[in-house]
């Protein structure tokens, strides 16, 4: 049995694959799909907000099954209390125990996700403080160069205290120096 595969019903090309932005290729998608490199899988460009964007979808998403669950609640204790047989009050009080049971797993989550967001901003905080921020090192830049600039003063001025002893000038002579000629 000869089984002949054509590729081309696959969107792929027997020729070796170059990548070179598709400018090459156009002509040959010309009415046709165009192959599209598939980024889903890349690795995120900063993975803290990532997760935290993830997180707060989760949060988001809990949030509108909580409510959910209240209401189902709420209607299966008014069924109850409504309920003429034993039988139906007992489904409904069944009905509101699922939905209690749902409610408070769902509190269990929210509290671990809070949880986790307070880890991760902190995990975040204190490796922007080892790193370093930007405006951290700058105003650290100036605060150097400002103790640099005192010490030198310093001892600027210590030099020439050393000076004017060792040279005997003092009291009127050193005012004129100071002064000027």
């Amino acid at each position: 049995m000869d089984a002949a595969i054509d590729l081309e019903l696959f969107g792929l090309s027997p020729e070796p694959a170059v990548y070179d932005g598709l400018g090459g290729r156009r002509v040959d998608f010309a009415g046709a799909a165009a192959l599209v490199l598939d980024t889903k899988a890349d690795a995120p460009l900063d993975p803290f907000l990532d997760m935290q964007a993830m997180l707060l979808e989760m949060t988001k998403e809990l949030r509108e099954r909580f409510q959910r669950f209240q209401s189902q609640k709420a209607l299966a204790e008014q069924d109850a209390a409504g309920a003429e047989d034993e039988a139906a009050r007992k489904l409904a009080q069944s009905d509101a125990k699922a939905a209690i049971e749902a409610v408070s797993l769902i509190v269990r989550t929210l509290e671990k996700i809070d949880s986790l967001q307070r880890t991760l901003i902190s995990e975040r905080t204190e490796a922007e403080a080892a790193r370093g921020e930007p405006e951290d090192e700058a105003a650290l830049v100036a605060e150097f160069d400002h103790l640099v600039e005192t010490r030198v003063m310093e001892r600027l001025n210590a030099a020439r205290e050393d000076w004017r002893r060792e040279a005997g000038i003092g009291g009127d002579a050193a005012a004129r120096m100071e002064s000027g000629p």
